[in-house]
């Protein structure tokens, strides 16, 4: 039959056999016919794959030029593969205004796609914002989401359970901290709101934690004119719509953190910096150990959690930015240099779950 995906096969028994193809085969396989071509792209085979747990990751960068500026004669934004350990540049998006400073870039995975928020700052703080989408399987840019409902930037955000959250962040020339949430239903494809967190928090890590959304630390402007760093996280109850409050789910002694296999680990930066993991039955931090000499100092860290794995990217004083990385599970800590270097700094990403 010439419909079918695979001749002899029902089609249901051929998506089985395709969402077992690996996604840096996908463009190969998409030439032996025009139905294989539109099975792999279907939501149907992605929803298969994340079934039967063949999902694999990519990790996709946004990296401002060298000076600070975005321009579209420097490729600023990457798609990295960790099983193949190969780093891909991206064409710019197809409208790109370049500003010469005050301007802040969000990067939250939406599904299979990117979307690149981008919010002016300083003087630039009541320009409208700009968002962008780039589609990791097609590998184009493609129409961008509906706009959150409230404008923010520097917020924590998560994909849990077919829902992208955006938590807290900063807004308006005042620079607003904002205790507000909402998330992107990735059906209906429309942002929805829920309920405000009870503190506001600027700068929070968004993390996905056993089915549940975690926003963790951030800062508040008080009245005074300061800011308070919180030393809490809160996590979201779906069941109950209502925030959890976590008094001790976290420290202002760290700043990175990640998620693997259902485990919450991080970097304190103390007298020398140290990787932590949080212990959800004691309820406190505790040490697994030193980062290595040549990741102490004057650097700067990101925490990324990919599979089993955790990823640092490290951007030293020289301005430029590689990668590390560890089992967690394997004690002591070994740390091993990956094949990427960036000659300027990566000022976000975010980890594509297909």
């Amino acid at each position: 039959m010439a419909h079918c995906l695979i001749p002899g096969l029902p089609d249901e028994v051929s998506l089985l056999c395709l969402a077992r193809i690996s996604l840096a085969l996908h463009p190969v396989a998409s030439c032996v016919s025009r139905a294989w071509r539109d099975a792999l792209k279907s939501s149907v085979l992605y929803d298969l794959r994340a079934r039967f747990g063949l999902q694999e990751h990519r990790i996709f960068i946004f990296a401002p030029a060298k000076l600070g500026l975005l321009s579209r004669k420097h490729t600023q934004f990457y798609l990295i593969d960790p099983i193949l350990l190969k780093c891909r540049p991206l064409p710019p998006p197809p409208i790109l205004r370049g500003y010469p400073y005050g301007f802040h870039c969000d990067v939250i995975s939406l599904g299979r796609q990117v979307s690149v928020v981008r919010m002016c700052c300083g003087s630039f703080s009541d320009c409208h914002g700009e968002v962008f989408c780039f589609d990791v399987v097609c590998g184009v840019w493609c129409m961008p989401p509906p706009s959150m409902l409230e404008a923010r930037t520097s917020f924590a955000s998560a994909c849990v359970d077919g829902y992208v959250y955006a938590a807290g962040g900063g807004a308006g020339r005042d620079f607003v901290n904002l205790k507000s949430v909402e998330r992107f239903n990735l059906l209906s494809k429309q942002w929805e709101k829920i309920a405000d967190m009870k503190n506001e928090r600027y700068m929070a890590a968004g993390i996905a934690l056993k089915g549940s959304f975690c926003v963790l630390g951030g800062c508040q402007l008080t009245q005074e004119g300061t800011y308070i760093m919180h030393d809490s996280a809160e996590v979201w109850d779906a069941s109950k719509e209502e925030w959890k409050f976590m008094p001790t789910m976290w420290r202002n002694d760290m700043r990175k953190v990640a998620a693997v296999k259902g485990k919450l680990y991080g970097i304190r930066y103390c007298i020398k910096k140290e990787m932590m993991w949080y212990n959800e039955d004691k309820k406190q931090w505790l040490r697994l150990g030193s980062l290595p000499e040549t990741l102490q100092g004057d650097i700067d860290d990101d925490l990324i959690g990919v599979g089993d794995h955790l990823w640092m990217m490290v951007k030293d004083a020289n301005r430029k930015c590689s990668f590390f990385s560890t089992n967690p599970e394997k004690l002591p800590l070994s740390w091993t240099p990956l094949p990427f270097l960036f000659e300027n700094y990566p000022s976000n990403f975010c980890v594509v779950t297909l």
